[in-house]
């Protein structure tokens, strides 16, 4: 009876450690589930942080190269309505030169007087004269000071302004010329607009 007592003893012992050994196997099991559901969790939402992050830059480079875009192409027809406007503008000039040959040649003489009434009353149509006068007679630099002149009257007109780029292009400036036109349309151009 003793064996058996022993055997049983033994027998129990076997069955406690294979139940130590169940638990800790079990235990070892739930602690890399655990650790596999932390860093599996872990690793999806840096990922989905990161995809949060680049979708917000997406937007935003879209944005910004929707925004130049845009630019751009108020540029070009900014540029294109100058263009048009200097068009017209010699189109204009050539009808008054037409018009005014005679009373330029006639005033040309008197240049020294048509000087003195500017300064005795200045306005932006004697400056704007004097400096078409000039232009016409291939006195581009005098052209480009009575322009200014006329500019410094009423600087919201555009003869001025574009007598001015002529005479500067004329000159060979035609960077200066054409940021002359540029300021006149940022500043001034919307104004005509309101008023067309």
């Amino acid at each position: 009876m003793q064996e058996r007592v022993r055997e049983l003893e033994l027998n129990y012992q076997k069955y406690l450690i294979k139940k130590r050994v169940k638990a800790l196997f079990l235990g070892i099991c739930l602690f890399f589930i655990l650790s596999g559901a932390y860093f599996g969790f872990d690793f999806y939402e840096r990922k989905k942080q990161l995809f949060a992050k680049a979708l917000e830059e997406k937007k935003s480079l879209e944005k910004k190269l929707e925004d130049l875009k845009i630019a751009q192409e108020k540029n070009k027809i900014s540029k294109e309505k100058m263009k048009k406007e200097l068009e017209n503008l010699k189109q204009n000039e050539e009808e008054l030169k037409s018009l005014n040959k005679i009373q330029i040649t006639s005033i040309s003489l008197n240049i020294g007087l048509l000087k003195k009434a500017f300064y005795e009353n200045p306005s932006y149509e004697k400056a704007l004269f004097m400096s078409k006068m000039y232009y016409e007679n291939k006195d581009y630099k005098k052209s480009v000071f009575w322009a200014l002149k006329a500019n410094e009257l009423d600087k919201s007109l555009k003869e001025s302004w574009f007598l001015f780029a002529k005479a500067k292009e004329a000159l060979g400036e035609i960077q200066e010329a054409e940021q002359a036109m540029q300021f006149w349309e940022e500043y001034y151009g919307f104004l005509e607009d309101k008023e067309g």
